[in-house]
Order: structure tokens, then C-alpha cells, then sequence
């Protein structure tokens, strides 16, 4: 009817390959003062191989799970920007209260005039019966003008963009891990 609106389904998939997965991603020069609980997300990806095979506007992502009797059960949603087929996602659908990561800066020195060296330390703890990775990503790597490299690293991480870098962190059941690097940013 006139002026009525009425909200519809763009693509309705099922059967696409997704992980629930925990995930923080930690800015540039971020210290915490207490751990900061990581998020519960759902990662897949856009590809044909990963069974969605078609590029997504922007909009509201809705995420079901069946139950034990078979039926569907929202477990929850998020945005997204216009995304490209063959990307990869990972959207938070909660916080974990239980898996907790803390950042601190451990040091910050001025190397010379245009380079600077930053050592981080990252503690992530796990009050859960089962271990857990968590993907940690430090972003803030380039704004620009600047180009950071990681020089040393506890565990080895992977260069997601420009700007970020991640490691996969195994964290024991009722446990904690440790992940510390170093890095040098020129001007």
C-alpha cells in the first residue's frame, strides 16, 4: 500500500561452509588495563569452493544454526559492506566471556630521527573446559605515511593487509598463551 515498506530476502543460502571462531582485533599502540573478552564469530568466505559463490551487497547478515530437534535457531547477525566474491569473513555474532585477551606495550623507543621501535606483549586466557584458537589481529600498521614491520615474533603470524597482521593462537582449556613481537615503523 502506499507509503508501506516491506523488508525481503536477497539470497537466502544454505549448506555454505562456516567455523565459529574467536577473534580480537587490537589498534595501534593498544594497551588494556584489565583482558578484554574476544569476540564469538562465524568465518567463511564469498568463493564458489566455499559454497556461496557470488559477490554480497552491503547489508544485515543473519546466522542460523538447527537445533536438536532440526529447527533453525537465530544465533546472530552483522553488517557488512559491499564485499567481493572470493573474500574472506569473519562477523561477530557475540562476545566470549570466558576467552580473554590482554595487550600491553612494553616498550616504545625512538630508533633515529624517522624509525621507531614497539614491542607488544599479549596475554590471552581461556576459562573453557576445551581449548580454543583465537585469531589475533594487530591493525594499525600503515596509515599512509608509515610502513611497520614486525622484526621478531613468539609465534609467527600472517600479513592480512597493508595494514594488519595475524596469529593464530592455541589456547589450552583452563589455560593462557603468551604471543610477544617487536616492530619497527619508518616515517
Amino acid at each position: 500500500a502506499n507509503n508501506q515498506t516491506k523488508q525481503v530476502s536477497f539470497l537466502d543460502t544454505q549448506g555454505v561452509a562456516a567455523r565459529k571462531v574467536y577473534g580480537r582485533t587490537v589498534g595501534w599502540l593498544s594497551s588494556d588495563s584489565q583482558p578484554i573478552n574476544v569476540q564469538s564469530q562465524i568465518a567463511f568466505s564469498s568463493s564458489r569452493d566455499g559454497g556461496l559463490g557470488d559477490a554480497l551487497p552491503a547489508g544485515t547478515v543473519r546466522f542460523y544454526q538447527r537445533d536438536r530437534a532440526g529447527n533453525p535457531q537465530f544465533i546472530g547477525e552483522n553488517g557488512i559492506g559491499h564485499t567481493p566474491m572470493g573474500s574472506a569473513l569473519a562477523l561477530k555474532t557475540g562476545e566470549a566471556f570466558d576467552v580473554k585477551v590482554k595487550t600491553t606495550v612494553i616498550e616504545r623507543k625512538r630508533l633515529s630521527a624517522t624509525r621507531w621501535q614497539t614491542s607488544m606483549r599479549y596475554e590471552l586466557t581461556n576459562a573453557r573446559d576445551g581449548a580454543v584458537t583465537v585469531d589475533l589481529m594487530q591493525s594499525g600498521l600503515d596509515f599512509g605515511w608509515t610502513d611497520t614491520r614486525i622484526v621478531t615474533e613468539s609465534a609467527k603470524s600472517e600479513r592480512r593487509s597493508s595494514n594488519a597482521v595475524v596469529w593464530a593462537v592455541p589456547v589450552p582449556a583452563n589455560g593462557s598463551a603468551e604471543v610477544t613481537a617487536t616492530s619497527e615503523t619508518r616515517y
